[in-house]
């Protein structure tokens, strides 16, 4: 996988926000959604390998930073699923080449911004799920520090103002909504599950579960038979 990856940026309200790009050259473009929070912190890897498997395979990629994370000047604390998936469309537009989008965990909760564009989507999860893994780890580092918190004071914060959740400065708008949010049905949408889910789905491949880790890691095997199932994809 020696493909060279190209940083780039998409105009979001005036802000320049960043972009990896794969296989610009190509006729098929993919815009890669990744997952939310902390686990895509897990998981950068394993998306860097698949962009770079997808350009071997002829097929470009974008993956782009959503407004308030990474080196975002967007303020964090102000950001919600609304502005991530306007930002998404600033994105798409921006690519016009882009004709298909492919969502990865808590970028399921997003995807749904463009009209008529095919979606594909890896092992969605609810809202809720995502902040009780990190109001989890939120607790079980206030235990090592000595303090004793649990999810209804956590909550209560939150309503406040922003919390700090896993190192991600979450709004109190933010924090309501992901908790009643889930992934939109769509009808052009193909869903992925690894095979160790009971969940339904489309199709089920081998790999591990990379968010469940305690460290950011990587999974060539995992790598692999998505940039397949989404070679496979555009192709239909």
């Amino acid at each position: 996988m020696t493909a060279t990856l190209e940083f780039s940026s998409y105009q979001f309200e005036g802000r320049d926000e960043l972009c990896l790009i794969a296989g610009a050259q190509h006729s098929q473009t993919i815009l890669l959604i990744p997952p939310l929070f902390d686990e895509m912190n897990r998981m950068r890897r394993m998306m860097i390998d698949v962009m770079r498997l997808l350009d071997s395979k002829n097929i470009g990629s974008v993956l782009p930073d959503l407004p308030g994370t990474n080196e975002s000047l967007f303020p964090a604390d102000l950001t919600s699923l609304a502005i991530w998936r306007n930002a998404l469309l600033a994105c798409l537009t921006q690519y016009s080449s882009t004709l298909s989008i492919a969502a990865f965990r808590g970028g399921c909760l997003i995807d749904s911004f463009a009209d008529d564009v095919r979606t594909w989507r890896f092992s969605p999860v609810k809202g809720q799920v995502l902040l009780r893994t990190m109001m989890r780890t939120r607790i079980a580092s206030d235990k090592e520090a000595g303090l004793s918190t649990d999810m209804a004071q956590i909550t209560a914060e939150a309503r406040g103002g922003s919390v700090n959740l896993a190192g991600n400065s979450i709004g109190s708008a933010l924090f309501s909504e992901l908790e009643e949010a889930t992934p939109t049905s769509l009808e052009n949408v193909h869903t992925v599950q690894l095979d160790s889910s009971t969940r339904a789905a489309d199709a089920k491949l081998p790999g591990s579960a990379l968010w469940l880790r305690a460290e950011p890691s990587e999974d060539l095997l995992l790598s692999g038979v998505i940039a397949d199932s989404l070679a496979a994809w555009v192709s239909e």
